[in-house]
C-alpha cells in the first residue's frame, strides 16, 4: 500500500487506472482515455447507428447529459456513481453510452483505495454498456474524505423520448421498495445497533435490497413496450417518494391524491424507521420509480412489470386538476426538506454513544 501525497496521481498508477474503461464495443470513440489527454472525441454518426439498432427506428437520437456527486455514505461509491447517473438518463428513455469522472482524495490516501475504485468501476461500466471516456483526478487538502462525481451521456430517438407532461386524470405508479436504498445505508452504518433489534438474515436481506438500486433496464423495457403511455418517470433519490411526487407535480401546478398504504415498503424499512423516528416515504429511494400514465395503460403496466420481476409495482394515486391540492393520505403535501437519511444517520449516532 502506497499513501499518495498532494498533487497529481502518480504517472504509472495513473497509467494502470486508464486501461480499467468499462465497456469497450461501444462505436464512435475516436479517442480514448489516456494519461496527458484531457478530452474525449465521439463520432456522433456511429454512435447513432447504434442507438437506432436498440430501438428499432431510422430517426436521429437525442443526445442526453446528466451530473451527479455521491455525497451519502456507500458501501460501494462506484457503483452508485454509475447507477444514479445511469438511472436519470433511463427517465427520459435514454441508453447510457459514455462517462467521465471526477475524483478528488485528501492527502495520504492509499492508492490501492483508488485502484480498487476503478476496478469497481470498470466492472459496473462494463456490466451496462457505458465506456469510461475520460475524467480527473488528483490529491488535495481541500477535501477530507474522498469526492466522487461523474457526468454521462446517453442517446434517445425523438419518438422514444419521455416527456415531462403529465395531465389531470393520470395515474401515478409506484414501481420497486422505497426507503430501500436509505434502509441498506442505515443498517450497514449501524450494524452493532441494529444487531440487538434486528436477526442477522433481516439485516442481510435489508443492505441486500437496498443495493438494487438501478431502474434503467426497466424503464427502457418499459419504454419500448408502452412509450406512448408515458408522460412522466422519475426516479426517487434524495427525498425519497414524497420529494419525487412533488418535484414531478408542482412544476405544472398540478395536484395529486396518494395512498400511501398502497406504496411497496419492506417490513425491514417500516421497523428501522419506527426505532430511528424518520419518515419511511422521505427517506432516500434509488431503485423506486415513479411513473406517470395515461389511465387506460396503468393496470397493463403494473401487469407488465410485475409479470417481468421488475421490482413490486402498485398503482398509488392519480393526477388531479391544476390548481388542486397535492394530498397525501389526505394532507397538503409540502416543498421536500432534507432528507430523512440525515435525521436517521444522526439519530443512529445519538443511539450509539
Amino acid at each position: 500500500m502506497n499513501e499518495l501525497p498532494e498533487g497529481k496521481i502518480p504517472w504509472d498508477l495513473l497509467s494502470n487506472l486508464v486501461k480499467l474503461r468499462g465497456y469497450q464495443n461501444n462505436r464512435g470513440i475516436v479517442q480514448e482515455p489516456a494519461p496527458g489527454i484531457d478530452i474525449a472525441t465521439l463520432d456522433l454518426q456511429e454512435i447513432f447507428k447504434q442507438i437506432r439498432e436498440y430501438y428499432n427506428t431510422s430517426t436521429t437520437p437525442y443526445l442526453i447529459y446528466k451530473a451527479d456527486p455521491i455525497t451519502f455514505p456507500t458501501p460501494n461509491p462506484a457503483k452508485y456513481l454509475v447507477t444514479v447517473n445511469m438511472n436519470d438518463l433511463a427517465t427520459c428513455g435514454a441508453i447510457p453510452y459514455g462517462i467521465t469522472i471526477t475524483i478528488l482524495l485528501p492527502p495520504r490516501t492509499s492508492s490501492d483505495l483508488i485502484m480498487d475504485f476503478q476496478k469497481k468501476l470498470s466492472e459496473i461500466c462494463e456490466n451496462n454498456g457505458i465506456t469510461i471516456l475520460g475524467g480527473h483526478s488528483e490529491v488535495t487538502a481541500s477535501v477530507e474524505s474522498p469526492i466522487y462525481s461523474a457526468s454521462m451521456i446517453g442517446f434517445v430517438p425523438h419518438e422514444y423520448y419521455i416527456p415531462r407532461n403529465p395531465k389531470p386524470g393520470d395515474a401515478i405508479i409506484c414501481s420497486g421498495w422505497i426507503g430501500a436504498e436509505g434502509t441498506g445505508i442505515l443498517l450497514t452504518s449501524g450494524k452493532d445497533y441494529f444487531s440487538n433489534n434486528l436477526s442477522e438474515e433481516t439485516i442481510q436481506e435489508g443492505i441486500r435490497v437496498g443495493m438494487e438500486i438501478s431502474i434503467s433496464k426497466k424503464v427502457l423495457a418499459l419504454n419500448r413496450q408502452y412509450h406512448n403511455a408515458l408522460n412522466l418517470v422519475h426516479d426517487a433519490t434524495e427525498g425519497g417518494i414524497y420529494g419525487a411526487l412533488y418535484e414531478c407535480l408542482a412544476p405544472f401546478d398540478l395536484g395529486c391524491k396518494i395512498n400511501s398504504s398502497d406504496i411497496p415498503v419492506t417490513k425491514v424499512t417500516e421497523k428501522i424507521t419506527q426505532y430511528l423516528d424518520i419518515n419511511p416515504f422521505k427517506l432516500i429511494s434509488s431503485g423506486a420509480v415513479l411513473l406517470i400514465c395515461q389511465r387506460k395503460y396503468a393496470s397493463k403496466i403494473v401487469e407488465y412489470l410485475n409479470k417481468n420481476s421488475f421490482g413490486p409495482t402498485q398503482i398509488i394515486g392519480e393526477v388531479t386538476h391544476r390548481g388542486s391540492p397535492l394530498s397525501f393520505d389526505n394532507q397538503k403535501m409540502h416543498p421536500p426538506e432534507a432528507d430523512d437519511l440525515i435525521k436517521g444517520l444522526a439519530n443512529l449516532k445519538m443511539k450509539n454513544e
